[in-house]
């Protein structure tokens, strides 16, 4: 790669965790008072609070009160700190697979395995909802979870995702769409499981003041990474080879923690006007759906009554081999991308007990790309990256579907 594409390359998500998000949690990592209105006010709801998604399913889980190993259905198309969290609160994945189109839970697979499970986890994946209705007729009795990590704002028939269930989590760590260093939200419509939920999140450990500051200096280095020019320069051929021994992307670990004081004043800060945000990037998915030539990948879409916040775009393509080309050509030209889940399969049979019954699933973990178009980006950059695919399918003789 060049030097002017290291120093323009896109990195391949958004971390927005700059200068002002390092100064509000500063201050307030002496405030422990300050209550959350704004989260309060656009969701109509006061949430439990926790310190990450994973620790957000683990207290929902321990307070449903399941038997010791019961199986909780989960997608196998899902980020594994998932299946760590029901092993972690003493119970058993077992795996469903994914439709193709959207990809998100199979009802038909859902269906078939129901009567083994003693609840499920329904996934909005890039933040396209579930099919909730055919998942609610499917569970029947059984608790029904979403998990809203990647689904902030997106609607199903008119409703946000998080009220279609028995409890919900969202989460708001950086590379997600909020990017407040860490913290999560559950709901729950019951008033009787949400008293459990708080009784499990009551024993959760607190920050300390020392904790909070070193935090967000390391996440504000962090996020320094993940912009240009210093992630083409250092963040990218540095990051990667270290990703797993410094965690820069935060997903490997499992700490049950109540939220910090400064990761909420920073997710109550910007949750009030965050739709404008989401609006921006609907703007770029859809730069990106007219521009791409039709017909040779598959695509991403909204269902009919789903509103997604298009938190990811994710290209569909006929072969690993293709999405690996293209990866490698959009690179070479300074956009990075990320093959999202490509090992999933291989880690869920090794340490979760995947029996490989999942096909979907495996075939979307090889072929699916994700593409930059975060709210950050600007118009041009959009642009680039839509004209840049569209020289890459010619140059890597993407075949069609």
């Amino acid at each position: 790669m060049k030097l002017s594409d290291r120093i323009g390359l896109i990195p391949r998500n958004n971390w927005d965790y700059g200068f002002s998000a390092l100064a509000m949690a500063f201050a307030n990592a002496f405030n422990h008072s300050a209550r959350p209105s704004n989260v309060e006010a656009v969701f109509g709801q006061t949430p439990v609070w926790t310190s990450s998604g994973r620790a957000s399913l683990y207290a929902i889980l321990k307070s449903l009160e399941l038997p010791a190993g019961a199986k909780v259905g989960v997608p196998l198309f899902c980020c594994s700190v998932v299946f760590d969290a029901i092993c972690q609160a003493g119970l058993t994945p077992l795996f469903i697979d994914s439709n193709v189109e959207d990809p998100n839970l199979s009802c038909e697979d859902f269906c078939a395995k129901r009567a083994s499970l003693a609840a499920v986890i329904a996934v909005h994946m890039f933040g396209n909802p579930c099919d909730m209705q055919a998942v609610m007729a499917v569970a029947g009795g059984i608790p029904v979870i979403e998990d809203c990590a990647q689904s902030i704002f997106s609607a199903y028939h008119g409703k946000q995702t998080g009220f279609l269930s028995t409890a919900s989590f969202f989460s708001f760590r950086c590379g997600k769409y909020l990017s407040a260093g860490e913290g999560s939200a559950i709901f729950c419509r019951a008033p009787e499981l949400r008293a459990k939920i708080e009784k499990v999140v009551d024993t959760f450990e607190s920050w300390s003041r020392p904790e909070m500051l070193i935090d967000a200096l390391f996440t504000f280095a962090k996020a320094a990474l993940y912009h240009r020019p210093l992630y083409g320069l250092v963040g990218y051929p540095v990051g990667i080879r270290l990703d797993k021994k410094l965690n820069l992307t935060a997903k490997e670990g499992f700490r049950t923690a109540k939220i910090a004081s400064t990761h909420l004043a920073l997710i109550d800060a910007r949750i009030g006007d965050f739709q404008t945000k989401i609006e921006r990037q609907k703007q770029h998915a859809h730069t990106l759906l007219n521009t791409i030539t039709p017909g040779v990948l598959g695509l991403p879409s909204d269902d009919d009554g789903c509103c997604a916040n298009w938190f990811q775009f994710a290209l569909r393509f006929q072969s690993a081999r293709e999405r690996d080309a293209m990866a490698g050509y959009l690179l070479r030209h300074g956009i990075d991308t990320a093959k999202y889940l490509d090992d999933i399969a291989e880690e869920a049979r090794s340490n979760y007990g995947y029996n490989g019954d999942c096909p979907n699933a495996e075939l979307l973990s090889k072929t699916i790309l994700l593409v930059p178009i975060y709210y950050t980006l600007q118009s041009r950059d959009i642009e680039r990256i839509a004209h840049t695919i569209n020289a890459g399918l010619k140059t890597i003789g993407a075949t069609g579907r």
